[in-house]
């Protein structure tokens, strides 16, 4: 009879390596002498990680887009009730993005110009939707293209909200406030590159 052994031994698996979080940025983890790991982590950093032989995405758009800006006037005035000033605005801006005057269906400009009329009828403030509820994740969402803000779109929703508002102003926190300073970010992106 032949003697059984007191313990099984079992290979280790293998380490894995865990999946990047962000995969579009690489960070090259080559072996590197010590004194040469500092300056060669420093250059990597510099050329925002590394792609396989080095290459950087250079083509990478940092300007502001039609839904990201519209997203950050949601975040600048929150809560406050949608008004037809406010749809008029978005719908200039939607226009801009699609290139064309009429309105994506199911758009946010469409959801816009609800709100502003489900808020005309409402009979309490808590009833209202609010500019939040409107645009935030839905712009960049909703909206077909990513085409930047420019000057043009920022003046054709001012010229809507002002038009639609009963006092003929635009909000200086609002929806065309908000394109306008895309539009002088992204200006100012274009005269530094």
């Amino acid at each position: 009879m032949e003697a059984r052994p007191s313990r099984i031994e079992c290979p280790e698996p293998p380490k894995q390596q865990p999946e990047p979080r962000n995969p579009g940025r690489v960070l090259a983890t080559e072996r590197v002498a010590p004194r040469d790991a500092t300056e060669s982590l420093r250059e990597q950093l510099a050329r925002g990680g590394s792609r396989p032989g080095g290459a950087v995405d250079e083509t990478y758009d940092t300007r502001v887009k039609i839904g990201e800006a519209l997203e950050g006037s949601a975040r600048a005035i929150g809560d406050k009730p949608v008004e037809p000033s406010d749809a008029a605005a978005i719908r200039a801006a939607e226009a801009s993005a699609v290139g064309g005057a009429a309105a994506v269906p199911g758009g946010v400009a469409e959801r816009a110009q609800d709100a502003a009329a489900a808020n005309a009828r409402a009979k309490r403030g808590e009833d209202k939707v609010t500019m939040t509820d409107v645009l935030t994740w839905e712009a960049t969402m909703k909206l077909p293209t990513g085409k930047a803000v420019t000057s043009e779109v920022a003046a054709a929703a001012a010229a809507a909200e002002a038009a639609n508002d009963p006092r003929g102003r635009t909000n200086p926190r609002g929806v065309s406030a908000a394109l306008d300073m895309a539009a002088k970010h992204n200006s100012e992106q274009e005269r530094s590159s």
